[in-house]
């Protein structure tokens, strides 16, 4: 991935786009996520990493020190239906897996309540 700066990168990376950027193996990427060394998120089975992310992690930063805002509404995501098209709103730098998780549960349980009727 040829950039000059981060402002060059996408809002999300998968995890070839982040090797590529830290020059390391896409397996290496994976284990960093699978380990909480470098947070992302989980989208079936592929990671996505937010350029944010990127950043904090070269930087050595923690999400507070990095000039990320963290509050009680950026780590509260939100899920929106817009025409049909479930949109989830949070923070770039939040960890969505337990609450994709949560929502993809939930959806699964109302479908078969709809289904047993």
């Amino acid at each position: 991935m040829n950039v000059t700066q981060w402002s060059d990168l996408p809002l999300v990376l998968t995890s070839d786009q982040a090797a590529a950027v830290l020059q390391l193996k896409r397996r290496t990427i994976a284990n960093m996520l699978d380990r909480g060394d470098l947070h992302g998120v989980k989208v079936g089975k592929e990671w996505r990493v937010s350029r944010t992310e990127l950043v904090r992690f070269v930087e050595g930063k923690t999400a507070s020190t990095a000039g990320i805002a963290v509050s009680a509404a950026d780590t509260a995501p939100s899920l929106t239906n817009k025409g049909g098209v479930l949109v989830v709103q949070a923070d770039a730098t939040a960890d969505l897996t337990n609450f994709l998780k949560h929502e993809h549960d939930q959806r699964v349980a109302e479908l078969i309540q709809q289904a047993a009727l």
